[in-house]
């Protein structure tokens, strides 16, 4: 019960840390096939390494949205970042939405695009959301209150798993390399030392594309670990969800697949502290919430798969992108702060141009 409902990529990539390697990206989610899709793009070489599979981590453990900005709203954005970032991070995500579609047309990957939906949970949420519209309209972006939810037609949903599968199997063979554990990256004079068990490679560059798990290769580095949670149910015999869903800022998210499948994810405000964390176990506590949610939303059959991923949170809420400090031969692109399937591919892409 604790498998994700995605299953994995059919693709094997086995392999072992090159001696030597111009580019090394650590990390095979949604960031790093990313990256691997862009480098070949501007000929740079450029090496993958996994510690497990392609999608393994929290790339193939969520829900599988594709949406525009922040978990936030646009009124709470423009109050944080300022009306032109907030506006840029809208943009750079819609962008984000249709290259990578782009990107993995030719395969399949579940896409489709009905919008998305964001439901307040109470007077406060709703009043950000109807301020939100008026922003968003002001800003060029479709959106509309509906008198009930913000909907937000450009948006759409994915096999998450199933993209970065994609993405994975466009790239040149030997060029992904599954079941290396990094252990330590070490910034030399002119290159970096990368150790997996008892092999090392000289990478000229190296990109971490580890996300929640980044502290664990660099602990100055501050993403926080952070637990996601979901259940599925099996197939419902009638329409519950018309289009995927945010609610309670974000916190809580729920769609239904066109074969009936309801999923349903979040409610880590209800523990949050218990959720800073690097296990992928999920917790009977969060589970009794999302399955009463499930409930509450009609459906009747059974819960077939209960999952957690770990996530990377950041403190600004955006991702981290470029090289590290005092480690000008490391870069990182990571911290996505649950929305690593909106951000990643056009972040990858400011990442390998900046090499």
């Amino acid at each position: 019960m604790s498998t994700p409902f995605w299953p994995p990529p059919t693709e094997k990539y086995p392999g072992t840390l090159p001696a030597k390697a111009d580019v090394l990206v650590i990390g095979g989610g949604i960031a790093g096939t990313s990256l691997l899709w862009h480098l070949a793009r501007l000929r740079i070489d450029a090496v993958l390494v996994e510690r497990r599979h392609v999608a393994w981590g929290a790339s193939g453990r969520n829900a599988g949205f594709l949406l525009a900005g922040v978990a936030s709203s646009y009124a709470e954005a423009v109050r944080t970042y300022g009306r032109g970032k907030a506006r840029e991070v809208w943009e750079l995500t819609n962008e984000n939405h249709d290259r990578v579609v782009e990107a993995a047309r030719g395969h399949e990957f579940g896409y489709r695009r009905l919008g998305s939906a964001v439901v307040p949970a109470g007077d406060e949420e709703r009043a950000l959301l109807i301020e939100s519209e008026t922003l968003l309209r002001e800003d060029g972006f479709d959106a509309r209150w509906d008198g009930t939810r913000l909907v937000n037609p450009r948006d759409g949903e994915v096999n998450p798993a199933a993209l970065v599968a994609a993405l994975a199997r466009q790239a040149k063979a030997g060029a992904i390399r599954e079941g290396v554990g990094v252990s330590a990256v070490q910034q030399r004079s002119h290159d970096v030392l990368v150790t997996a068990g008892e092999v090392q490679c000289e990478a000229g560059m190296v990109i971490l594309a580890t996300n929640g798990y980044t502290a664990q290769l660099v602990p100055s580095v501050k993403i926080q670990p952070t637990r996601a949670q979901m259940l599925a149910t099996a197939p419902e015999s009638r329409e519950l969800v018309d289009m995927p869903v945010y609610s309670h800022y974000g916190y809580r998210y729920w769609r239904q697949l066109p074969s009936g499948e309801v999923l349903l994810g979040g409610w880590r405000d209800t523990a949050l502290e218990t959720e800073k964390t690097f296990d992928d176990e999920p917790t009977a506590e969060i589970q009794e919430h999302l399955e009463r949610a499930a409930r509450g939303l009609g459906a009747k059959t059974e819960v077939t798969h209960r999952w957690a991923g770990t996530m990377g949170f950041t403190e600004s809420g955006l991702p981290m992108a470029g090289p590290l400090e005092g480690m000008p031969n490391v870069h990182i692109c990571a911290g996505f702060t649950g929305h690593g399937m909106g951000f990643a591919f056009m972040t990858a892409k400011q990442v390998a141009e900046s090499i």
